[in-house]
């Protein structure tokens, strides 16, 4: 398991652990109730500053509609993995709202920001690799990737097989498996992955890893390119 998920989930144990102790928690010595989103951000404050690395990717996902008085029910992405949390309406308590598979072997977080996943399959079309690009013509980080991951792509001629979705459903189903609800996507083969661009590493360096994750799936074709 890659170190800092690791200690992501380490984190959220112990979170797990003090909330055990709080489960039947209820408001009756606070009668100031925050608005949802008022609740939630100084929530998601608090986990980006005490609970996770600097470097770890952390957004909002979604928030609950919750019918209770007492919380608000919400989802954090955490370097690609959803987890529920429960913020108290007054923005005093935060509890996980469930447990953690320690035993669950999370996607490796590997170089790009991109994550790994092990034993996917290799996703082919006529035994080539297929390499997917989801985008939005909305979307200034798909703009910038779009020129970037087209150059590489040239360079593999017929040694793979690239499919640009951009504002339609086709192909869905990958989007579901490797998404998490933003754009650009990229799956490289389903074995590689990353929801969002390379533009805080520069375009040099995002070719380099989208080479390096294709020519790993091709076997090293075509060699002047993948030597």
């Amino acid at each position: 398991m890659n170190k800092k998920v690791s200690t992501i989930v380490l984190s959220l144990v112990i979170i797990a652990l003090i909330a055990f102790a709080a489960i039947n928690y209820k408001q009756s010595q606070s009668t100031s109730c925050l608005s949802k989103e008022e609740a939630v951000n100084k929530a998601l404050e608090y986990i980006n500053k005490n609970l996770v690395d600097e470097s770890a990717n952390v957004s909002l996902a979604q928030i609950y509609d919750d019918k209770d008085a007492n919380y608000y029910t919400f989802q954090v992405n955490i370097m690609g993995n959803l987890y529920d949390f429960i913020v108290t309406t007054d923005g005093t308590r935060l509890f996980p709202n469930t447990g953690f598979d320690l035993n669950e072997k999370l996607d490796e977080k590997v170089d790009g920001n991109f994550l790994f996943k092990e034993s996917a399959e290799i996703i082919k079309e006529d035994g080539k690799p297929v390499v997917f690009l989801f985008t939005s013509s909305s979307c200034p980080h798909c703009a910038w990737e779009k020129p970037i991951i087209d150059e590489v792509i040239d360079q593999f001629g017929d040694n793979i097989i690239f499919k640009l979705r951009e504002d339609t459903a086709e192909d869905q189903e990958v989007y579901s498996q490797f998404g998490k609800g933003g754009v650009p996507l990229i799956v490289i083969g389903g074995k590689y992955y990353r929801e969002g661009s390379g533009a805080n590493l520069g375009e040099e360096v995002e070719k380099e890893y989208l080479t390096k994750y294709i020519c790993e799936l091709t076997e090293g074709m075509p060699e002047n390119i993948c030597q």
